[in-house]
């Protein structure tokens, strides 16, 4: 659920929405299978892909038998969420949903695009903070929290 300029072959998994991402081995369907074990999703910012990433994490979580915990990266158009289709899902489910931070629009920068750097276009500024989302079963959690050195 990234862009292809985002793509580290390394990580063993990757979905891409363009089907021409195949190439550098690109699943295209996120929702085709349960997020499990730990994993990062940032979808695209269309309301209803992330709505729908945001129910495919919850619902991995519930149902999976792993330690399973999904942690979103979603803007908050409207600062508190109330809004947002995926908000209404996060509030609905807080024994699994949890808001772990933001991060303010002025701390959100860009990483460096090399073939961008001599453009006349810059790139632009983001309007929005972003919200750092949990979506975690209990193993899950307790994985995390294991893994939290500084409690």
């Amino acid at each position: 659920m990234t862009s292809s300029l985002d793509h580290d072959p390394t990580l063993p998994h990757y979905w891409s929405e363009h089907p021409r991402d195949k190439a550098i081995r690109a699943n295209c369907n996120a929702l085709s299978s349960k997020f499990t074990g730990i994993s990062i999703c940032h979808p695209i910012y269309h309301e209803n892909t992330m709505y729908l990433a945001t129910r495919h994490a919850i619902y991995s979580a519930a149902l999976s038998t792993e330690a399973t915990s999904t942690l979103m990266f979603l803007p908050s158009w409207n600062k508190r969420m109330t809004n947002n289709p995926y908000a209404s899902l996060y509030r609905r489910f807080p024994h699994i949903c949890k808001l772990l931070g933001s991060i303010p629009s002025d701390q959100l920068q860009y990483a460096g695009v090399p073939f961008w750097n001599n453009m006349q276009t810059p790139l632009p500024k983001h309007t929005w903070d972003m919200h750092i989302i949990a979506i975690w079963n209990t193993e899950g959690r307790n994985c995390l929290n294991a893994c939290n050195k500084t409690g």
